[in-house]
């Protein structure tokens, strides 16, 4: 209002307006994250029972805050996290509103800053039609079996088929599964790459989801059943007792081979007051050493039939591991980089920082590719321009990539000019 009222819409105004308000949103480094969580939020719950007018209008008071950025990559790795986890975990508050959202994106950055976003939509409706043809193949396959009466029940499974390189990626070694679970996985792998000759499946023991039908109590009459809903590595734990009714954090993670910091994270969850599912045999929240025992707790108990087992967050593990760190050897300690993870740091992620590099040097080689010969400074604010849609690439940044051009000799500068460079055919 004050630019348009009392400098009458003057456009230096206008501009000095725009100036300062992308100098103060940029200059706290979380600003890209937290507008991704706020996204987030808008698509996982906040947009519920809205018309379409009322999502455009919100998602437009997105964009207006993104529009201003400088870190926009930063923005896009964070939000294809959340997104990855709201397409995956079925948390999404509407198709039409994601799309939406990807839709505003791609008008304001181009083509390629959305090309990955559509690629996950495109591989979960490709999913979806995997799915449905797997369980009719299993159904005819059960029918099969029944009428020659062989063949159990056995695990059903649900995959989601993910194009590498466009999905966020944890390289994580896949745990040991239970053999069921297993045998499932081998049945499917048979029908997908019969279907899809010269694929390779590669399965992320590290995400997905379990349902497991538990049996609690202490006799025939006192038996309680309930569906527990848990993780991948939960599943993985829980089904060792079905042999052995106590175990060690050292047994578990041989059994398992899930990653230490995750195994005790996923202990902890089975251990709270609320879902005690295993008995912790030491006292307080930390898990101390390898000797430390669970045990089945057959005095479950809950109201609900079907119950979920939340995860307790990287942090909680942390300090729960701290706390016992000076009473034993062994505890756990916080996650590297735990901080820029949540969002809550200002660092910028390592996976950006590394396609940045790339990024510049693409830019960098295209320019000189065209103009055979370039000063410095011209360079410099070539690649600059060419970036800024994603990023602002700092002079220093484009100067150690323009060094390490030289040496894999792409460039090099002229013997009368050293700020003067030309491009290596």
């Amino acid at each position: 209002n004050v630019v348009s009222t009392a400098f009458r819409g003057e456009k230096r105004a206008a501009k000095r307006l725009r100036e300062s308000f992308e100098d103060f949103l940029n200059a706290d480094a979380r600003a890209a994250s937290c507008l991704a969580v706020y996204v987030d939020e808008l698509l996982r719950t906040g947009l519920k029972g809205a018309t379409e007018a009322q999502v455009t209008a919100e998602l437009h008071k997105v964009i207006l805050v993104f529009r201003y950025l400088s870190d926009k990559d930063v923005f896009e790795s964070y939000y294809k996290q959340h997104l990855a986890k709201r397409l995956l975990n079925n948390k999404s508050v509407s198709d039409e509103a994601e799309r939406a959202m990807v839709s505003q994106m791609k008008a304001e950055c181009g083509y390629q800053f959305t090309a990955k976003l559509e690629v996950m939509f495109n591989d979960m409706r490709i999913s979806r039609d995997t799915r449905d043809a797997y369980n009719t193949h299993r159904k005819a396959q059960q029918a099969r079996q029944a009428v020659s009466g062989g063949g159990g029940k056995s695990v059903d499974i649900q995959v989601d088929v993910l194009t590498t390189g466009y999905w966020p990626s944890q390289n994580v070694p896949p745990c040991t599964l239970p053999a069921p679970v297993n045998e499932a996985i081998e049945r499917f792998s048979e029908f997908y790459l019969d279907k899809h000759t010269g694929r390779k499946l590669s399965f992320q023991t590290s995400t997905g989801s379990a349902e497991l039908r538990a049996t609690f109590g202490t006799g025939p009459n006192k038996y309680r059943r309930h569906d527990l809903c848990v993780s991948t590595y939960q599943m993985c734990i829980l089904m060792l007792f079905n042999e052995k009714s106590s175990l060690t954090l050292g047994e578990i993670r041989t059994a398992t081979a899930v990653p230490d910091q995750e195994l005790r994270r996923h202990l902890i969850s089975l251990c709270t007051p609320k879902h005690r599912i295993l008995r912790k045999g030491s006292k307080g929240k930390a898990i101390t050493s390898d000797s430390d025992t669970f045990t089945f707790n057959a005095d479950f108990t809950s109201k609900m039939r079907r119950v979920r087992v939340p995860l307790v967050s990287m942090k909680e593990t942390a300090t729960s591991g701290s706390a016992g760190a000076s009473g034993a050897a062994g505890a756990v300690a916080g996650a590297d980089g735990a901080a820029t993870a949540d969002g809550s740091g200002g660092a910028i992620p390592a996976n950006v920082e590394e396609e940045r590099r790339h990024q510049v040097e693409a830019a960098i080689v295209r320019i000189m590719k065209a103009r055979k010969m370039l000063h410095h400074n011209d360079l410099i604010a070539e690649v600059t321009k060419q970036l800024s849609v994603r990023f602002v690439p700092s002079p220093q940044f484009i100067k150690k990539r323009i060094e390490g051009l030289i040496e894999r000799e792409y460039l090099e500068r002229e013997e009368n000019d050293r700020r003067m460079y030309t491009y290596v055919a």
